[in-house]
């Protein structure tokens, strides 16, 4: 017998009561909340796992580009050129509504000490657990969800017949890691949102967010599904003094910056980007941790559509953790898991080579900060104190790892996968660069870290020259900007890493520069610009000017043909250029700025190469 699509809402005054929102410490307003300290333990984590599990793990499909967690919009919009309308009426036949895969999520293979055994093999240090997303499912028991819409809608009334975040959060902390919970404010078909949307912020939401936080006590509270409205609507600054001043720990707590349409990088303890985004939002705070979330293939959730070349490699999770350590950030590196409990193999495959490599080189991760060089051809680095590490990606075929910039005296250097080995011979040239000597010596898995032991904090001179080819490369991510617009973004790379370029050129006031660079004496040149264009932005024009005290060069190029969209890449040039002798072995400044920007924005930059010719 099916049960009434939902009853009156009058008749729900009962359970949606409405929950008061006091605060003494905080007032709900940003610059209050602000000052609020990041808990110590968030950004020396570094590392945690994203789990996303829930009705949409029974149908576990979607077009590979996107997300199956979205499985019941894909199949109201018709989108995707109707490919989850085709497999739905297909496998479950037209009258199967979404709802009807509830009974079918059931967990009856879910064992979460299993699953807090293999989430502590990764590494890991914290975990997020979707406690509820867009379809409104709850992992938990709330009468609310279920009396809104007058059919079972939480794991605890339906399918599972359990509270799946308590399950997992009683065995997450039992193995030693920190517990968080991911909660969508908004819903699909949810008929107290769509009729009334005041009331489901006052009287549904808000009550379910404290009693998450009072029942489960969140190391972790991760807002999503915010981005159609402004803080205001959802009342986000009062939720959020609230959960500072009433959470049981609230001296442990931390939370995303998820909490209103634009507000992504600029509130909450720290910034998250999506698979290499911030969403839209301005840009990060420079004063706050950031996470980078994404999953191991191309969907947060299970897609049983997904090949096995989708997957990042073991190595390409690896240096992602990496990378993104080497900026200063975390990684929320997420599963999903099937509709009866299990963590796919593949899945706990990457996550065991990433938990090996961190048994052997986690004191590389675990607590660094960003690595000082701007530009390191063969690697990345992170610091702790008088440690500096250098993460090699590129072993040299010579066995001679060549260090610019360093100041520092090198006390010791050694092998962190070969503790056993002789310490690592370091040697200053003339110039100033240290040449480690690797000959003799294998590298490790994935990366290879030395560990440099220096005579104090590293001290790097920051300055831009041509590596051991010639080659000269301007990295966004290594810009100075000036300007109301011009920022950097995160976008994803090759094997889904991270790579940071320059967004948001709207203004012909918006600079890029980079200082100071070091040519050497030759003179001629031919220089290349890696960027990306939508259709119907083309036809810009920018100025790329090398400058010192004794002149300058001006260059004045077109920026065509579009590259396809804003996250397509492709070159501009080369361009030739003849430096004067003013110019030719003199310290530059690289400045580049928009002459002409004929629609919405000039390009998205992410480097600028030049090549002796």
């Amino acid at each position: 017998m099916r049960l009434p699509l939902r009853p009156p809402l009058a008749a729900l005054a009962v359970l949606l009561a409405a929950a008061p929102l006091t605060a003494q410490d905080y007032e709900p307003e940003w610059d209050s909340l602000s000052k609020r300290p990041v808990p110590e333990w968030f950004p020396e984590a570094k590392f945690g796992i994203f789990i996303h599990w829930g009705v949409y793990s029974v149908p576990a499909f979607s077009d590979t580009s996107t997300y199956s967690e979205w499985y019941q919009y894909w199949l109201d919009t018709n989108s995707h050129g109707g490919l989850v309308r085709r497999f739905h009426e297909a496998n479950y036949g037209p009258g199967f509504e979404y709802r009807d895969f509830a009974s079918r999520f059931r967990a009856e293979l879910f064992d979460p000490e299993e699953w807090a055994r293999i989430l502590r093999r990764s590494g890991a240090r914290y975990v997020v657990l979707t406690s509820k997303h867009h379809d409104g499912f709850c992992l938990w028991p709330d009468t609310r969800a279920s009396a809104v819409r007058g059919y079972p809608w939480t794991a605890a009334e339906t399918g599972p017949r359990r509270d799946l975040v308590g399950e997992l959060t009683e065995a997450v902390r039992a193995a030693g890691l920190r517990m968080g919970l991911y909660y969508s404010f908004m819903e699909w078909h949810n008929p107290l949102f769509e009729e009334d949307p005041d009331r489901y912020v006052a009287e549904y939401m808000i009550p379910q967010i404290q009693d998450l936080i009072l029942r489960y006590r969140p190391d972790v509270f991760w807002p999503d599904g915010e981005w159609n409205h402004p803080d205001s609507f959802w009342r986000s600054p009062e939720i959020l003094a609230w959960i500072y001043e009433n959470a049981p720990n609230r001296e442990e707590i931390v939370v995303n910056d998820r909490w209103g349409r634009s507000l992504r990088g600029s509130v909450g303890d720290f910034s998250t980007t999506e698979y290499g985004h911030l969403g839209g939002a301005r840009g990060m705070r420079r004063d706050r941790p950031f996470e980078e979330c994404r999953g191991i293939g191309h969907s947060f959730a299970w897609n049983r559509a997904e090949g096995y070349d989708l997957y990042m490699s073991r190595t390409e999770c690896v240096r992602l953790l990496v990378d993104l350590v080497s900026q200063g950030g975390n990684l929320l590196l997420d599963i999903g898991p099937t509709a009866d409990g299990r963590i796919p193999l593949i899945l706990q495959d990457r996550l065991f080579a990433i938990g090996r490599w961190l048994e052997k080189n986690g004191v590389a991760i675990y607590g660094t900060e960003a690595g000082p060089f701007r530009r390191l051809s063969w690697g990345r680095s992170t610091v702790r104190g008088d440690h500096l590490y250098l993460h090699v990606y590129d072993w040299p075929e010579d066995g001679r790892l060549r260090l610019r910039g360093l100041l520092n005296d090198i006390e010791e250097a050694r092998l962190l996968h070969d503790p056993e080995g002789p310490p690592v011979a370091a040697v200053r040239e003339e110039n100033g660069d240290w040449i480690l000597d690797l000959s003799c010596r294998l590298p490790g898995e994935h990366v290879s870290v030395l560990a440099l032991d220096l005579d104090g904090a590293p001290r790097v001179e920051e300055w831009f020259g041509p590596g051991e080819d010639g080659v000269l490369e301007l990295p966004a991510a290594a810009a100075g900007i000036e300007g109301p617009s011009l920022r950097t973004e995160s976008m994803s790379g090759p094997g889904g890493r991270p790579v940071l370029n320059l967004g948001y050129w709207t203004s012909l006031e918006d600079r890029a520069k980079w200082a100071p660079v070091r040519l050497p004496e030759h003179s001629t040149w031919r220089l290349r610009i890696e960027y990306a264009c939508a259709p119907g932005q083309e036809g810009g024009r920018l100025a790329v000017e090398l400058r010192t005290a004794g002149g300058a060069l001006a260059l004045d190029l077109p920026v065509e043909p579009a590259t396809g969209s804003w996250r397509d890449y492709a070159w501009l040039g080369p361009f030739d250029l003849e430096l004067p002798p003013a110019l030719a072995g003199a310290e530059l400044e690289v400045m580049v700025r928009a002459l002409e920007i004929p629609a919405d924005a000039l390009m998205n930059l992410r480097r600028i190469v030049l090549e002796p010719r």
